[in-house]
């Protein structure tokens, strides 16, 4: 007998993980509702609409609010949120963190999602739907890669997750973390080989190339030193080569820096995995909402849209302008002057647009418009600094700048440059806005994990001609202080991730392979030297809702 659809808020495969929300139940079985391709891709669509919403916000604000490269910071009363920034940026998290609670059960719906779905469509007769079987075939190849996907997440930020092999309401006690790896490595190396590999000129539509599968798995292999104490450096290097070599698809790296950011980035033949995004769709309005000034929409002469300023980069130089000398974090210093990205960000017209960020005076030199203050600097043009410090309390509270904090808890308006990697449009070409799609996996990866990999291996020389590969197009000229061997260490490589990958949600995993996530100082950040802070805690409520969850050591007893 066919099992009958589930529509679920909260899928039961992780039940006891997730909070837990009313299910509700159609009594059309699939032989009745399955009926032509539209239904039939309306389907599939809904697990890959639920990894789309993953790339956002809290599962982003855990890759990067507790590294060196970001931060939100409070500015005078905003952005207080009960400290919850403040608590992932000084690595004082709990089991209630709203972040940790939402990635725990967005881990477990995904995967739940992704095999409730595959469980109906492997009843449906896709010949008389008008589809044939080997699109049938493809369909569960693509929810088995995406429940490697979201186990591979939740390997990354708690480490040994419960393994189902199918959709079940059975709780499962957790895998071992080595468990947890070879189940996602098994699956994906069942799946690749059936994947339809990417063609050039093709649309990304958020579905599962052969490439994104074979990324994963390096992705997997890479962070193995991480996830389970093994070296898997020369396997990851091996999928990282057949990716560059055009094994999984027709790949290749942009001609410049923002060509797969961009409003056309859907045809980007560096892009491997990408969530789609279109003006109705607003996919990258969050981070837009979260970093932007109040007034910018002045700025960029567009229509309105809720801006909060919060994000900012960390700062490279203390309110006094002197630098920092930390070897973590000081982003922005961190990128050449000459270093075509390191611009203001002017959106020039007919899609075309110079600029990685918003800083200096907001004054636009295309239109003039200018953005604005709202509190501290109410009428004023706002002048983004690469500082964080209540410049305005200089001769009120504070005597002189030599005794200005500067911490998460003294920001102002202007307080930290602003990250532009996703374009926003003029008024005239608002029908471009929120059309760039969401890049989650790119080539560019691809070669720094091959170019980590062979200076691991002894391979200094290789490592960095990956790197300048890459580096070339960031310059109008010659690379101005190229990678050599002579200068490439774990700081450099690290510097070049975060300069390349600035804000895509991938840092705090950088950090952690390279073993500094616990013991480097970076702004308003002491190490703690506490290893078990590399994994996340399960929430409260899902260990409180399960007979068999157990916590992560370091977080205190079971409740």
């Amino acid at each position: 007998m066919m099992k009958k659809i589930i529509i679920s808020l909260a899928a039961a495969i992780m039940v006891a993980g997730c909070s837990l929300e009313p299910e509700f139940y159609s009594s059309v079985t699939p032989d009745v509702y399955y009926d032509s391709p539209s239904t039939i891709y309306s389907a599939l669509a809904r697990p890959f609409t639920h990894w789309r919403t993953f790339q956002q916000e809290y599962r982003w604000y855990l890759q990067e609010y507790p590294t060196d490269e970001l931060c939100s910071p409070q500015r005078y009363v905003h952005f207080e949120d009960g400290g919850m920034w403040a608590e992932l940026h000084h690595h004082k998290w709990t089991p209630d963190h709203k972040c940790i609670i939402e990635t725990w059960s967005a881990v477990g719906m995904g995967i739940s999602l992704s095999y409730a779905i595959a469980e109906d469509l492997k009843e449906v007769d896709y010949e008389k739907c008008g589809l044939d079987n080997d699109i049938k075939a493809d369909h569960q190849r693509q929810l088995k890669a995406l429940v490697a996907y979201f186990y591979l997440k939740g390997l990354d930020y708690f480490g040994g997750m419960p393994i189902y092999r199918g959709y079940s309401l059975q709780e499962v006690e957790r895998s071992s973390a080595k468990e947890t790896f070879d189940f996602i490595e098994e699956t994906l190396l069942d799946v690749i080989p059936g994947l339809k590999p990417y063609r050039k000129g093709m649309s990304h539509d958020g579905f599962i190339t052969q490439g994104a599968a074979a990324a994963m798995l390096a992705e997997l292999y890479f962070n193995a030193i991480s996830y389970i104490g093994e070296d898997h450096f020369a396997e990851c290097a091996k999928v990282c080569q057949d990716i560059i070599d055009q094994k999984y698809g027709q790949y290749e790296l942009s001609s410049t820096w923002n060509a797969h950011f961009g409003f056309d980035n859907d045809k980007s033949a560096e892009v491997i995995w990408a969530a789609p995004s279109a003006n109705s769709q607003f996919l990258c309005s969050w981070y837009f909402s979260q970093s932007s000034p109040n007034n910018i929409a002045n700025f960029y002469g567009s229509s309105g849209a809720s801006a909060y300023n919060g994000v900012c980069l960390q700062p490279s130089l203390a309110p006094t302008g002197e630098p920092y000398t930390w070897k973590m974090g000081r982003p922005f210093r961190k990128y050449n002057d000459s270093d075509l990205r390191k611009k203001l960000f002017v959106y020039r017209g007919n899609k075309e647009y110079e600029g990685m960020f918003l800083m200096g005076k907001l004054i636009n030199p295309v239109t003039g418009g200018t953005c604005t203050g709202n509190w501290d600097y109410s009428g004023e043009v706002l002048e983004l600094v690469d500082m964080i410090a209540h410049f305005k309390q200089l001769g009120k509270e504070y005597p002189d700048v030599s005794v200005l904090p500067s911490d998460m808890y003294s920001g102002e308006e202007n307080s930290g440059i602003r990250l532009v990697k996703y374009p926003t449009p003029n008024l005239a070409d608002d029908a471009y806005r929120w059309d760039p799609d969401w890049v989650v996996i790119r080539l560019a990866e691809v070669y720094y994990m091959l170019a980590e990999c062979k200076f691991r291996s002894g391979d200094k020389t290789g490592a960095a001609n990956l790197f300048n590969q890459v580096r070339k197009r960031d310059f109008a000229g010659a690379d101005p202080d190229p990678v050599t061997e002579s200068n490439i260490d774990k700081y450099r490589i690290l510097d070049e991730w975060m300069l390349e990958f600035l804000g895509e949600g991938r840092r705090r995993t950088d950090l952690i392979r390279w073993d500094v996530f616990t013991t480097e100082t970076w702004w308003d950040h002491n190490p703690s030297r506490k290893e078990y802070l590399k994994l996340f805690p399960l929430p409260t409520t899902a260990i409180s809702n399960s007979n068999l969850l157990k916590q992560n050591p370091g977080y205190g007893e079971n409740i």
